[in-house]
């Protein structure tokens, strides 16, 4: 008998809470830096002809239902900031300034070079193909084609002219600067070196002719092979460890923490003893509604006059949203600094950070995670002892210590080590989880890669 199908029509009843608008406009807001909220506030004053900014321009103030989420009396927060000496710092003076990128720093001493015109066009273009170590990531064959591709047909060089270029830039300070790899880094500064340096000829024999055999520490063979004994090779060896293997990081660090943007701090943070506050600058002006949309509820109502209360109301709620803004943005920093309290005081000991989840700071500050995520993105503090972005204080739990406190034991073995016989990973694994880091072997491979240092094949000395 062949089966008959049924369709039934239910109805289910589902209460689900939805965000309301000024919830989603806060929100969006939170995520804006100060520059952006500028832009915003720039925006809304050309679009509402009922928001006006206020002549009187007071300090905005916290709501007098906000209370300070400081635990200590000495801990306090101020949404506007406080007022200096006139000789005072300026705390626009905290901003990172612009560093020069590595391009231009470059650039400036090949200016200061008798180069042909043409040696100096092909090397100013040609510094853009060095990475952040100093070194070239181009061959000079490819060199030659990206220049060919890249300027007008009319600008007619050869490869003499190309390698002119490549020579006067590996002339240029920092030594070692347009090296093709390690080697020639080393060479490029072993040569810079004067003659009458101690040891410096058994240095550049050994990184010339025998680097494979030195870069494995495999010392006996390189005596046998380069016939140096073995007092030569230990003094040859220092020398080579004083050098840099990437002499451009000190200038690529300082215009990537500064980056293309002067890094503008929302927060500010003065430590006095014991004593830790937290102050807000900031740029955007008091804004208010305009007199003559503040028309009577009893007006009649006309086509103009609801026009009239629509843009009043939205300039209300733009004002109280930036209020809100203010007061989140600050009870959140507010949250992190008690948190980070030790740290603050330390004068920049990184092993003083503690771990610290958005969670974490969620439940100090009373808000959702959603809304502290939102909030620290793209925002910075500054300190007496450098600028921080709030997302550096956040960092994963590792045996309940945080990770740097694990780079700061990781660092303190190895400085302690035998040199002649230096710790592997497994070792370094083992040390670690004898102190209560319970790490896997790759993971502390990782640290120690985060560290700078290299393998213990490489840190072997004699």
């Amino acid at each position: 008998m062949p089966s008959r199908s049924s369709s039934r029509l239910s109805q289910q009843q589902r209460l689900a809470q939805r965000p309301l608008p000024q919830q989603v406009r806060l929100a969006r807001m939170l995520e804006l830096t100060d520059r952006e909220m500028e832009e915003e506030v720039k925006h809304q004053l050309e679009e509402n002809p009922a928001l006006e900014q206020s002549e009187a321009n007071p300090a905005p103030e916290l709501d007098g239902n906000a209370q300070p989420a400081a635990s200590d009396p000495g801990e306090r927060r101020y949404l506007n900031i406080r007022p200096q000496a006139p000789d005072g710092p300026d705390p626009g003076s905290l901003a990172v300034a612009r560093a020069a990128t590595l391009s231009e720093f470059l650039s400036e001493q090949l200016h200061e070079q008798n180069l042909p015109e043409k040696a100096l066009r092909l090397a100013e273009y040609m510094t853009g193909s060095i990475d952040s170590n100093g070194w070239f990531t181009r061959t000079i064959p490819q060199l030659e084609a990206d220049a060919a591709a890249n300027f007008e047909p009319t600008f007619d060089f050869s490869t003499d002219d190309v390698r002119r270029a490549w020579s006067a830039i590996r002339a240029l300070e920092p030594p070692g600067i347009g090296a093709m790899d390690l080697r020639d880094c080393l060479l490029l500064q072993l040569d810079r070196l004067p003659d009458r340096t101690p040891y410096v000829k058994e240095a550049r024999e050994v990184v010339r002719h025998y680097f494979d055999i030195f870069s494995h520490r495999n010392f006996t063979l390189l005596a046998e092979e380069s016939g140096l004994d073995i007092d030569s090779i230990r003094e040859a060896n220092r020398l080579i460890l004083t050098l840099n293997p990437k002499p451009a990081a000190h200038i690529t660090a300082e215009s990537d923490a500064n980056s293309t943007q002067s890094v503008v701090p929302d927060f500010i943070v003065d430590t006095d003893g014991e004593t830790v506050t937290v102050s807000m600058p900031s740029n955007l002006p008091e804004l208010e509604v305009e007199d003559s949309f503040n028309i009577a509820d009893e007006a009649p109502d006309t086509e103009g006059n609801e026009f009239i209360r629509t843009c009043a109301r939205e300039a209300r709620s733009f004002i109280d949203l930036i209020r809100r803004r203010r007061q989140t943005l600050m009870i959140i920093a507010s949250a992190i600094v008690r948190i980070q309290r030790e740290f603050f005081l330390s004068g920049d000991d990184e092993s003083r950070i503690r771990p610290m989840v958005l969670r974490d700071v969620a439940s100090a500050a009373g808000m959702d995670i959603s809304t502290v995520s939102r909030a620290v993105a793209g925002k910075w503090i500054a300190t007496q002892f450098g600028v921080y972005s709030l997302k550096s204080f956040f960092n994963e739990q590792v045996a309940d210590s945080s990770s740097r406190e694990v780079l700061a034991a990781l660092r303190e073995i190895i400085e302690n080590e035998d040199p002649s016989a230096p710790l592997g990973d497994d070792t370094l694994t083992a040390m670690l989880n004898e102190r209560g880091y319970k790490l896997a072997r790759r993971t502390v491979a990782k640290y120690r890669d985060r560290l700078g240092i290299a393998p213990s094949r490489m840190r072997r000395t004699i």
